[in-house]
């Protein structure tokens, strides 16, 4: 795997709810929604729904 650190994306968007071992998260821009597991999201806050997020993404590559 060869890691190409130009593809790397910035994505903003906000959280929408919040469980137990999830959080689901709407991308701005009509980019659509993720569902992550919390143990994926790397903070030291209290997770609430509303609060603004940044992910760092690059594209999926099948080959």
């Amino acid at each position: 795997m060869l890691l190409d650190i130009d593809n790397i994306r910035l994505y903003q968007g906000v959280i929408t709810s919040v469980d137990d071992v999830s959080v689901s998260i709407d991308l701005l821009g009509r980019m659509g929604s993720m569902r992550l597991p919390l143990r994926l999201i790397i903070t030291n806050k209290k997770l609430i729904v509303g609060q603004n997020i940044t992910i760092y993404m690059s594209y999926v590559e099948v080959e």
